[in-house]
């Protein structure tokens, strides 16, 4: 619709409606104008619309006290608290503005406008350009909530001579800007850039990370985010060391139609170095992380992992993560310096799960030799649930085969097929029954290699093997006014046939075992396949819960069982907690009170009554203060060596947005603390700061104790970062 025809429809609205009156729509719906009173100025032209006013084009929206519209000019002038929608776009406001008479282009003066993920802008003037692009005078941005009495400085905000917001290209653009925090000038640059708040990506700098050590001396690493692509972005962080040469760190991830991948990897030209200072040659090291997963269609998908670094001590001495996220994995493992290199593929469907993976190991440490670690190649696992009638109970069929080759030491060969049955039944009295019985059939190959890697024997053997059982529980509830009581006994009596193989297989998988409630009532309780108890038991667990409410809600929840072996031979090793006839203990209590929560879990020896092991777990988190404290107190299987720590970590909010951290581990046997952090830090809307000083005192070969304090800076909005 052209200027002319919007002249004459706004005239013949205007003419027709009383002073008094509301404007009512105009013809074909192109625009509306709403308001208290209506009046048309014939000597001059103009149309003056006035109290509540309301005019609308399309998807653009304007609210005013006061509206004159000159229909020679093509303008229209606002005043009056001026509020400005433009569809899906933020809200501007003004004290006063002149548009063009379709809304697209103008002038503001005493500007504002909301924008996306929190952001702010002002500016004592305004110019809307027709593509929908906004350039301000005297202007400022922050992602802070502003005081409505003006009285209060936003924590940070970008003050510029002239900011223009590119729309189409997500970026806002400044000149002669400086950064002012709390009020206060901090830093000054005659140009800057960073993306619009409403773009997902964009590239730019990211916000710096400064760190000082004395293993690297200061360290400042500038992250630049590259987005090359709607599915596709790379992050380039160079850090300069006082003490070492300069690293390049590179991030990179892409999301496929099928999937995603992401690689981190980092390089450098140094000598290698310790406490003691350089030595050897400078040469290239670093290291690569990358994992993938990808679905070939609803039940299948397949993915890797690839963990590599140049030498033993690279990560500890850079400072990166020698146990990194293996999300993406389908295998952890709990040994923070083993690297894990893996690829996999998955099959999952309502009756079956499976996977076949090929697994390769390297250990971070000089001491051990990489080539007695084994190569998996491959181990495969499947599981299906077989169609039974439903009276007959539930069956299961799992095939698990697992190949281990290794350059220097023995190679070792399993394939298992197992029937798994259960039948559970309620019987008169609310007696649970759960009838079960396992089969299996294993086959082993083993070579057997001297110091040169060369062949001296070799032996295959097969074994069947089987065990039945009745598992019986008899809860009893008593609902109370205010407790409610559960005491639910159960006892489960096992026989399993005995290892019948010519020779006993060589325990791969069953090498670190520990009693603990999960088992207890397993039918086999090795946590691998190797090894295999014989014989029958009796295996008994008690149950005692309450829940309560008032004044002090809270849940308690506690759990006694044992074990006692009537047949067969000891086949757990002593640490376990199952070499004697009569195991171990083992007990757990939980108490939630809401604000507090303990849980306590303890392993105690059948004759001699000492505690074997003790993992305690508190955790408090009322008014200011959130504590968690975890002590546990073990045997090292491997070591046989008395393990004795506590973990704890603080918290304190000195204010709304201040609080202190702190966190430690203390080695209770050596009588040390091996690793402590404590930090300052600071979280509003639109900043968060932190200060933290982090001391490592777990000494790998010669490199020392690490003391090193870290800055983090973050303004939301800014470098394509939100508050999320």
């Amino acid at each position: 619709m052209n200027a002319l025809y919007r002249s004459a429809a706004l005239a013949a609205l205007l003419a027709a409606a009383s002073p008094a009156a509301m404007a009512q729509t105009v013809s074909n719906d192109r625009v509306y104008l709403d308001a208290d009173e209506l009046i048309q100025d014939q000597q001059q032209g103009l149309y003056i619309a006035r109290g509540d006013v309301r005019l609308q084009s399309g998807d653009r929206v304007l609210f005013a006290q006061e509206l004159i519209y000159n229909p020679a000019l093509n303008r229209v002038v606002a005043s009056g608290g001026v509020q400005i929608f433009d569809g899906s776009e933020p809200a501007q406001f003004a004290e006063e503005v002149e548009l063009s008479d379709d809304l697209r282009e103008g002038v503001a003066r005493g500007f504002a406008t909301l924008l996306e993920n929190n952001g702010r802008a002002a500016a004592g003037a305004a110019l809307r350009r027709p593509d929908g692009s906004v350039e301000l005078s005297n202007a400022y941005y922050t992602a802070c909530e502003l005081c409505e009495s003006g009285e209060d400085e936003p924590t940070w905000r970008l003050r510029a001579s002239r900011v223009v917001r590119d729309t189409q290209n997500k970026v806002i653009y400044y000149r002669n800007v400086r950064l002012e925090v709390l009020g206060r000038p901090i830093l000054y640059s005659p140009v800057f850039a960073h993306a619009d708040p409403s773009a997902a990506r964009q590239s730019g700098f990211l916000f710096p990370v400064l760190n000082s050590s004395n293993r690297l001396g200061f360290s400042y690493q500038q992250p630049y985010l590259w987005a090359i692509g709607p599915s596709q972005e790379l992050i380039v962080s160079p850090r300069y060391m006082g003490k070492v040469n300069p690293l390049l760190q590179l991030d990179w991830s892409r999301r496929f139609y099928s999937g995603e991948m992401n690689v981190q990897t980092s390089f450098t030209y140094e000598q290698e170095f310790d406490q003691d200072g350089k030595f050897g040659d400078e040469e290239l090291r670093g290291h690569v992380f990358a994992d993938g997963l990808f679905r070939f269609n609803q039940n299948f998908r397949w993915g890797f992992g690839v963990e590599a670094v140049s030498g033993d001590l690279y990560l500890r001495r850079y400072g990166f993560e020698e146990s990194p996220d293996r999300a993406d994995g389908l295998f952890e493992i709990r040994d923070q310096r083993m690297l894990l290199n893996q690829v996999f593929f998955i099959g999952d469907g309502e009756h079956f799960h499976g996977d076949a993976t090929v697994i390769h190991f390297n250990k971070l440490q000089e001491n051990v030799d990489d080539d007695t670690l084994p190569l998996i190649s491959p181990l495969i696992r499947f599981g299906a649930e077989l169609p039974m009638p439903r009276w007959a109970g539930d069956l299961d069929f799992s095939f698990n085969t697992a190949n281990l080759q290794r350059n220097a030491g023995d190679d070792y060969t399993r394939a298992s097929l197992a029937l798994d049955w259960t039948r559970p039944t309620i019987l008169p009295g609310g007696l649970r029954a759960e009838a079960f019985a396992l089969a299996r059939a294993d086959a082993y190959a083993f070579n057997e290699t001297d110091a040169s890697g060369n062949e001296i024997d070799s032996t295959n053997l097969t074994r069947s093997l089987g065990a039945a059982g009745l598992d019986l529980s008899l809860p009893f509830v008593r609902p109370g006014e205010s407790v409610n009581w559960l005491i639910a006994p159960r006892m489960a009596a096992i026989i399993a046939s005995s290892d019948n193989a010519d020779s006993t297989p060589v325990n791969v998988d069953s090498l670190s075992i520990e009693f603990q409630q999960s088992q207890l009532f397993d039918a086999a309780r090795a946590n691998g396949y190797d090894l295999w108890e014989d014989g029958a038991r009796l295996d008994v667990g008690l149950t005692v819960a309450a829940d309560w409410r008032g004044a002090l809600p809270g849940e308690l929840e506690v759990f006694a069982g044992r074990s006692f072996r009537l047949d067969g031979d000891q086949r757990f090793p002593a640490s376990s907690g199952l070499a004697d006839d009569d195991s171990d203990w083992i007990g757990q209590i939980e108490l939630d009170l809401g604000q507090f929560d303990l849980d306590a879990r303890a392993r105690i020896d059948s004759e001699s009554q000492e505690i074997n092991r003790l993992d305690l777990t508190a955790g408090f988190d009322a008014w200011r203060v959130s504590m968690n404290t975890r002590y546990t107190r073990r045997t090292d299987a491997a070591s046989t060596r008395q393990l004795e720590e506590v973990t704890a970590s603080a918290g304190f909010a000195i204010t709304e947005d201040w609080s202190v951290v702190y966190d430690g581990v203390i080695d209770l046997e050596e009588n040390e603390i091996r690793r402590q952090r404590a930090g300052l830090q600071y979280r509003d809307e639109c900043t968060s700061l932190r200060i933290l000083w982090e001391r490592d005192n777990i000494d790998v070969a010669n490199l020392g104790p690490s003391d090193s304090v870290k800055l983090e800076i973050v303004l939301f909005t800014l470098g394509g970062l939100s508050d999320d």
